[in-house]
């Protein structure tokens, strides 16, 4: 049973907008394989285990591309353990006082967000640089720099 060039980029075109249905942003990359195995037969008529070989081969190489280059990594470290919380540092956008509890900013999302409150042993400053000693719930506990 051989199959023509064609019969491949149907299966490519149904995988592709079969993706469009199901969100999972996988089947898209057996759909290009797929494309990519028809257009090589197009031009090199190969057997049938030769064409499931290159439609492996295509289709691994696709995910392989996509998780080196283009996956983004997760920069908010949502899910994150307290111990990579501890000694990052922000800067204070409301001040804490002996009374209330202050917020800080941080550069880039820690646990998902980027402004979080915030409780200190002694005052600080807005505008001030402090630094992360503990994780209180949904608390942060600084230290000013």
């Amino acid at each position: 049973m051989d199959l023509m060039w064609w019969h491949w980029v149907a299966l490519g075109l149904g995988l592709v907008a079969l993706e469009m249905f199901v969100s999972t942003f996988f089947l898209i990359w057996f759909g290009l394989g797929a494309l990519i195995t028809g257009l090589i037969l197009f031009f090199a008529p190969l057997n049938f285990t030769a064409q499931l070989l290159l439609w492996a081969v295509a289709s691994t190489t696709m995910v392989a591309i996509w998780l080196k280059y283009f996956k983004t990594p997760d920069h908010t470290h949502a899910g994150q353990a307290k111990e990579g919380v501890v000694g990052i540092s922000g800067l204070m956008t409301r001040p804490v006082t002996e009374t209330g509890e202050g917020e800080i900013l941080f550069q880039r999302p820690v646990l998902g967000a980027d402004r979080w409150p915030v409780v200190a042993d002694a005052p600080i400053a807005a505008g001030e640089r402090a630094r992360v000693v503990d994780v209180l719930g949904q608390t942060l506990k600084v230290i000013k720099i």
